[in-house]
Order: structure tokens, then C-alpha cells, then sequence
């Protein structure tokens, strides 16, 4: 166990330190336009870490000590390579790109986007620098031109929700009930091939059908308002 115990202890920590992720948050919080992740870690190196007083379950930054080459077997090994800023939060950009940035999608705090960036000059000359004198001049042209570049910058709330659009409902269909007309009893229908005796029944059976309709409906309706003021609840 104590085996296991030092050797863990020599592990970078693989998770997203508390005081890492305050920290890149509280610069693309900060930033009035959108940061590539070198530019995120350049700014990094020259804050000062956030310590959080509140997480205190998280663990604890731990320095894996400096380690020399050993020789096991007649065989020399080389140390694991430390990163650059071994005391830094940010330890390294390889640390932001694969750990910090991540945990800050995943938490919803930044978002990552694809635009069009002209490379100031000073990054031309350092792509540059590695570029043959033959070629420097086409590859100039071609850094010079707009490029597609990642960047990063705070989430976009949640757009609020449409208002839905009018309903074309009937009151008695709102309120859950069925929608009747004037139809539905007989009003409208052909009735010619009817005496006139039979035509003035008919007729009159549809007027008395019809005022009960809408006496029902309306006391329906009327019932049904009262049960939805029942059930809302009290402000």
C-alpha cells in the first residue's frame, strides 16, 4: 500500500483543479472578445491563481517532486517529462485544452465556435521563422488571408421560449368540451321533400332542439369555469 501510496503521489492530477477552472473562467468572463486557447493560457500565466475557501473536498494541488534518471537493470530511465508551469493551476496548454476547457463545456460556462480570424503580424512572422526563404513569400500571401480559428467565449443563454401562436379553439373547446352548431340539430338540412305540415313540425322541433343546445352548452361551460377556478391554485 505504501508502494501505491508514493506512486500516486508522483501523478499529475488528471481532473479539473477548482483554482484552474475559477481562474480561465473569471478571463473569458472578463474578455470583451473571444480568446483562442493560447490566448486563454498566456493570460492564465500572468494571473494570479483564485484559490476556492468553499471546495474544500477537492483535492489538493500536489507538486509531484522533481524526479532524476534512474538506472534499473544497467538500463538508464529518463524522468517523465514535467510540464512547463509545474506550480501554476494551469500547469500547462495541454492541461487547458484537454481538462479545463472541457469541464467549463460540460458546466455550460463557455462555449467553443468556429470564425474567420486575420493573424496579426506578429504571428506571420513567427510561422515564419519556420519556413524556407524560398517559400516565405507564397506563404505570407496565404497567411495573410482570413482563416477559419477556434475560439472561445462565454455560453449563450438558452433563447426564452416562443410565445405559442393563438389558438383558434372555441371557448367550450378550451374549457374541454365538445363544439356544437347549429348543424349538429338541423338547421340548414333540406327538408322540401316534405309536406308542408311535415315541413312546419320539422321546424319547430329544430328551433326547441336548438335553444336547449345552447342552454346545455352554456351550463356546461359555466360548470367548467368553476371546477378550473377551483383546481387553480390561490395566489
Amino acid at each position: 500500500m505504501a508502494t501505491i501510496s508514493s506512486f500516486r503521489k508522483n501523478l499529475w492530477p488528471r481532473h479539473c483543479l477548482p483554482s484552474a477552472r475559477e481562474l480561465v473562467r473569471s478571463i473569458v468572463v472578463s474578455s470583451t472578445t473571444p480568446l483562442s486557447t493560447k490566448d486563454i493560457y498566456n493570460l492564465a500565466l500572468k494571473q494570479k491563481a483564485i484559490q476556492l475557501v468553499s471546495d474544500a473536498s477537492a483535492p489538493q494541488h500536489n507538486v509531484p517532486k522533481k524526479e532524476h534518471p534512474t538506472v534499473v537493470r544497467g538500463m538508464t530511465r529518463q524522468p517523465s517529462t514535467r510540464p512547463p508551469h509545474p506550480e501554476h493551476p494551469v500547469r500547462s496548454l495541454q492541461y487547458l485544452k484537454r481538462v479545463v476547457l472541457p469541464e467549463l463545456v460540460n458546466s455550460k460556462k463557455v462555449e467553443k465556435f468556429c470564425a474567420k480570424r486575420t493573424l496579426s503580424q506578429a504571428e506571420i512572422d513567427h510561422r515564419l521563422q519556420t519556413v524556407t526563404k524560398a517559400a516565405r513569400k507564397e506563404q505570407a500571401v496565404l497567411l495573410a488571408a482570413p482563416r477559419n480559428t477556434w475560439l472561445w467565449r462565454m455560453a449563450t443563454p438558452p433563447s426564452p421560449p416562443k410565445p405559442l401562436p393563438a389558438s383558434t379553439l372555441s371557448k367550450s373547446e378550451l374549457l374541454g368540451l365538445p363544439r356544437l352548431t347549429a348543424a349538429d340539430v338541423g338547421v340548414g338540412e333540406d327538408w322540401s321533400h316534405l309536406n308542408k305540415r311535415r315541413q312546419r313540425a320539422r321546424k319547430e322541433k329544430v328551433e326547441r332542439d336548438l335553444k336547449w343546445m345552447w342552454t346545455l352548452q352554456a351550463a356546461k361551460r359555466e360548470a367548467a369555469r368553476e371546477a378550473l377556478q377551483l383546481s387553480a391554485p390561490a395566489s
